[in-house]
């Protein structure tokens, strides 16, 4: 066997491995390492020709930092890409505490505990995602990563610190306009029931807010999801540019 190629193979193996392990589709605790692994496997056996094998074996020190260098972009590949998921889980979070299911939380299939909301948006995310084809750009954007950081080439700038603050600030962001429709109510309802209260003070404020403000939160839902798919059409956009904003910092 070509030691040359072996050594490619090996590096980008490594980063689409590191990649795979920390993108949310692929987080949950149902899916075996052994199959990640083996995806990273098959995406390595078909990246490394269009790599070429230019790069050779360094020492054994040498090519054990390359291997983590290699590691390390994935993973920030990942993570970045992945911010998308966890806005939209955060959006979940923030709309079922305030609707008040905060009581209902479950251990979703990554082992976090969140709101029935949460679990919600991050799956109908998953399924459009796969459904417009997501997974085939974001295959592309790594594929496009080996040009535009060659192996071994990445390099960690000064200002990468601003643009991942940049991204953090970006996840934060989506979380809070996603969920400003049913804030907005959710705070409508709370005034609703403390004008009422102070109208009323025999009114059992709690026994009638809860169903209440449940009611509302499902309507509100129920108004959003048609319009869903569009929005996680600009945020998974946005998602392919933040990436491609990273393997360019990186280069």
């Amino acid at each position: 066997m070509d030691l040359g190629y072996l050594a490619v193979f090996l590096l980008v193996f490594a980063r689409l491995t590191a990649f795979i392990a920390v993108f949310p589709t692929f987080t949950f605790t149902g899916i075996p390492v052994l199959a990640k692994v083996g995806l990273g496997f098959i995406l390595a056996l078909v990246v490394t020709p269009v790599v070429g094998t230019g790069a050779g074996l360094a020492s054994s020190w040498g090519y054990a930092l390359d291997l983590a260098g290699e590691a390390l972009v994935g993973l920030a590949l990942g993570l970045t890409a992945g911010m998308v998921f966890h806005a939209l889980r955060i959006a979940g979070q923030l709309m079922g505490i305030q609707i008040g299911f905060a009581v209902a939380e479950l251990l979703d299939l990554s082992g976090v505990q969140n709101t029935v909301v949460a679990e919600l948006f991050f799956f109908l995310s998953v399924i459009f995602f796969f459904s417009i084809d997501g997974h085939h750009a974001v295959l592309a954007a790594l594929v496009k990563s080996f040009e535009l950081i060659p192996l071994t080439g990445g390099v960690v700038k000064g200002s990468m610190v601003l643009t991942v603050a940049h991204f953090i600030g970006g996840m934060f962001a989506t979380a809070l306009k996603l969920a400003a429709p049913v804030l907005a109510v959710m705070v409508v309802v709370d005034l609703s029931l403390g004008l009422m209260v102070r109208m009323v003070p025999q009114i059992n404020v709690f026994m009638l807010g809860f169903p209440l403000k449940v009611a509302a939160g499902l309507v509100i839902l129920a108004g959003l999801l048609p319009v869903f798919g569009m929005v996680l059409k600009k945020v998974f956009d946005q998602m392919l540019g933040d990436i491609l904003i990273l393997i360019r910092g990186l280069a």
